[in-house]
């Protein structure tokens, strides 16, 4: 099982699900408030301001602090982006910058040349190579945010745009429609719905519903859009918060009998949250953009849908603060864009409402939406190690006792078991095994789930209890003969009779572990066999056929497997890892070098190749042969590196000589680190010729039970064999 990555700037949409810092709102209370961290360093503190700032209203007298301080992290973020020609990096800080502002707080900007200019950098490095969206993004920024002398150069440089759209209109999907610029605009305004870009695209809706005008008749033009022309203004102007200009809008254009009516309902609501009087016209207007589950709509459409609705539901929150359907609509806007903390808030504040948020049938789907949001925050806090995973947990299992009074005789889906998997692996990669499996056997007790029934015999294969390994993994065998779909049988019956194997031949029944690899062989032939098998799984169980062959000792038939999978998956660490790991435990110096050599070839190492290096420069000097130039080169130079992982560099130095065995011990402060230090300090006891030494330090290993990393999956190998193979040396 691979080491947890490292957090590094990524794509910023995906880390609004981090967990934000809580407090209790009072006795009693369902859901913590949200409270933005003193100052943002990192993506996970911008997770969290962010979705505090996601809970503040437009007229919060904290709402302005709060945007500058999210403006300065996004802006470093986006320089940094810059700098290091991460180009997609910086176009999604720039799109978190455009989140930040409302419509009416887009109509009353003061100027800020300095987003303007990140904003016209980032202009600079997509408008040449063709990148039209995100050129458009930067351009309505620019034009937004700059002083007057910016926005005249944005506006030049959007005509340019526009002319070169118009020019390449012809290699379009469909020249007949034209309609590439509008649909752009559609898009770029569902983010920033700037008074600009607002007036540009109802330009364009204007400009083409006039030349219909003038040719004489709606029915005979071929763009299809032209007789929606109403339609379209009205959702551009409510997506830019702006009712009365939809219906001025709509009153100038001749319009059919359903268009009138959404202009009736438009004005209705605007006077309802005028006057106060009732939210029930904004709710309706609400529900009139809300995107079915099953949509089939482009996806600026939605993106434009979920705008018009956070409009709506904040207009029907300011004068309706607990209306359950404005809650509701609210948090599934922040759903849609990952802000999962803050949609949580929104969806317990609906559900807790004295009157129902919808309908039966849809309020059913909420709740499955509000189980499906709490399990992506207990992943995220799962996946990070984060303190709160226990307390989070239980808030989650306090929401499926209320899910299932609520719904005794429907499911709510994702269940509970799904909760406590993810909490089990999150423990058994933190060395908590009793917790892990504890957790695990309460899921199979309530739902036979097979990643379950495979964990808890991977747990007591390693505990040694093999009895208890078979017979979990045995159920596990005949549960997955029982799955419908083919594929996922076949995953599991696979993984089943793999690690059998495992079991066997660490109980020393060599029979019957080659019993076990030569059923999962013959599965994997027929999988593999399939010629519409996608790389992506043709990478998968092609490696798990390498593994077979390894153990089976076809070392050069693995080694074909594991270069096939390289070459289709080239991005999956276990493609690299778990060969490399294989080959070094028994001695084949020569595929080893291969494999190390490769996996730098793809990345350079990173991380892992710290590890990568220990382990060759270990095998070659313990194997009498010259050591691989790249691994001594790769730690000399991770040693020095500032962008280094402190623990993975003292490792670096602990290779090269510069760092003792006590000072290691000393750095190493986690069950992971004092296992790391045990493990490679245990290997240079056996290089020295201090043999006992070295056993009693793999022992050491395994009692800080980190069963999940690469060392503990070595050190049980050679306390088996009780010696560090001189030679090759087969698997059973």
């Amino acid at each position: 099982m691979a080491r947890r990555p490292l957090l590094t700037l990524a794509v910023l949409g995906s880390l609004l699900c981090a967990p934000a810092c809580t407090k209790t709102t009072g006795p009693g209370a369902e859901t913590p408030q949200l409270v933005a961290p003193d100052t943002i360093n990192d993506l996970d503190d911008y997770g969290e301001a962010r979705n505090a700032y996601a809970l503040l209203a437009v007229d919060d007298p904290g709402r302005a602090a709060a945007r500058a301080q999210l403006r300065t992290y996004l802006l470093a973020y986006l320089d940094h982006a810059l700098a290091s020609d991460r180009t997609p990096a910086a176009v999604d800080a720039l799109e978190q910058l455009a989140g930040l502002w409302v419509p009416s707080e887009l109509r009353t900007l003061a100027p800020d040349p300095e987003l303007a200019a990140a904003a016209a950098a980032v202009y600079g490095r997509t408008a040449p190579a063709g990148d039209e969206r995100p050129a458009l993004l930067a351009l309505g920024l620019s034009e937004a945010f700059g002083d007057e002398g910016q926005r005249t150069k944005a506006r030049a440089n959007y005509a340019k745009l526009e002319d070169w759209i118009d020019r390449t209109a012809e290699f379009g999907n469909d020249p007949r429609f034209n309609d590439h610029l509008d649909r752009l605009l559609e898009d770029v305004s569902a983010l920033l719905p700037s008074p600009f870009l607002v007036d540009q695209l109802a330009g364009v809706y204007l400009g083409r519903y006039r030349d219909a005008q003038r040719s004489g008749s709606f029915s005979s033009t071929s763009d299809p859009r032209v007789p929606f022309t109403g339609y379209l203004l009205a959702r551009l102007y409510l997506r830019a918060d702006d009712p009365d200009a939809a219906v001025a809008a709509l009153d100038r254009l001749e319009t059919d009998a359903p268009t009138a009516a959404l202009r009736d309902l438009i004005r209705d609501a605007a006077d309802s949250s005028a006057s106060g009087r009732s939210p029930a016209d904004l709710d309706q207007l609400t529900r009139e953009f809300l995107p079915e589950p099953d949509h089939r709509l482009p996806d600026e459409i939605v993106r434009q849908s979920w705008g018009i609705i956070d409009n709506l539901a904040r207009r029907s929150l300011a004068r309706f603060p607990d209306h359950p359907p404005a809650h509701l609509a609210l948090g599934r806007v922040l759903r849609s864009r990952n802000l999962t903390e803050a949609a949580i808030v929104h969806y317990e504040q609906a559900f807790a409402g004295k009157t129902r948020a919808t309908d039966r049938d849809d309020l059913h789907r909420a709740w499955s939406e509000l189980s499906t949001l709490y399990q992506l925050a207990l992943e995220t806090r799962a996946a990070s190690g984060a303190s709160e995973t226990s307390a989070m947990l239980e808030r989650v299992e306090a929401f499926h006792e209320r899910a299932a009074q609520t719904w005794p005789q429907r499911a709510i889906e994702p269940g509970i078991t799904l909760a406590w998997m993810t909490v089990a692996v999150a423990e058994f990669n933190a060395g908590h095994i009793d917790r892990a499996e504890a957790l695990m056997e309460q899921t199979v007790a309530l739902e036979p789930r097979s990643a379950a029934l495979s964990l808890l015999g991977v747990i007591a294969m390693r505990r040694g209890d093999f009895d208890e390994a078979r017979a979990h993994l045995r159920r596990l065998d005949k549960l997955s003969g029982a799955l419908s779909d083919q594929l996922e049988r076949y995953d599991w019956q696979i993984s089943a009779h793999i690690s059998l194997a495992e079991v066997e031949a660490l109980a020393g029944d060599r029979e019957a572990s080659a019993e076990q690899l030569r059923e999962a062989l013959r599965q994997l032939n027929t999988l593999l066999s399939y010629p519409g098998l996608a790389d992506s799984l043709r990478a998968e169980f092609g490696l798990r056929r390498a593994r077979v062959f390894f153990y089976l000792g076809e070392i050069e038939l693995a080694m074909n497997d594991v270069r096939d999978a390289q070459r289709l998956a080239p991005d999956r660490d276990d493609a690299y890892t778990e060969p490399l790991i294989f080959t070094v435990i028994h001695g084949h110096l020569d595929q080893a070098a291969e494999l190390f050599a490769a996996a730098l070839a793809r990345d350079g190492g990173g991380e892992l190749g710290v590890y990568y290096s220990l382990w060759v420069l270990d095998l070659a000097e313990r194997l009498g042969a010259p050591e691989p130039k790249l691994a001594r080169e790769f730690l000399r130079s991770y040693a020095t590196s500032d962008d280094g992982d402190p623990w993975q560099r003292k490792l670096a130095r602990y290779g090269l000589g510069q760092l003792d065995d006590d000072g290691l011990a000393a750095a190493a402060d986690s069950p992971r680190e004092r296992s790391e230090a045990f493990f490679y300090e245990a290997l240079q006891r056996w290089r020295g010729g201090g043999h006992e030494a070295c056993l009693e330090l793999m022992t050491k290993v395994l009692d800080q039970q980190m069963m999940g990393d690469f060392e503990y999956q070595m050190a049980q190998s050679y306390l088996r064999w009780k010696e560090l193979p001189k030679t090759a040396r087969t698997a059973l």
